[in-house]
């Protein structure tokens, strides 16, 4: 089962609700990532919550991740979408693993 990815208010309540692709693309460009990245944190197999500062880390670090197909644009650009929306929201981004 690939992630769930939540995008919630300041009150943690879901306002939109996303997922990784079948092959779990987005998933597997995060456990590449160096330790130095914040997704690096992200894991197929457990939740992972990203608070405001940690957003703004991640979207200030995207364009480090090196993408070779299609399919890996199109999960760093969902990572970006879903990061600017909880951002904007003053919320959370929560990723729900398996």
């Amino acid at each position: 089962m690939a992630l769930d990815i939540v995008v919630q208010d300041i009150n943690h309540a879901e306002i939109y609700h996303f997922g990784d692709d079948a092959d779990e693309t987005l998933s597997r460009l995060c456990a590449a990532q160096p330790d130095t990245n914040p997704v690096r944190s992200i894991r197929r197999y457990c939740d992972t919550m990203f608070n405001r500062y940690q957003l703004g880390v991640i979207l200030d670090r995207i364009d480090e991740i090196e993408v070779r197909t299609d399919a890996e644009r199109q999960a760093v650009d969902l990572l970006r979408r879903v990061s600017t929306i909880a951002l904007r929201a003053n919320g959370y981004l929560l990723f729900v693993g398996d």
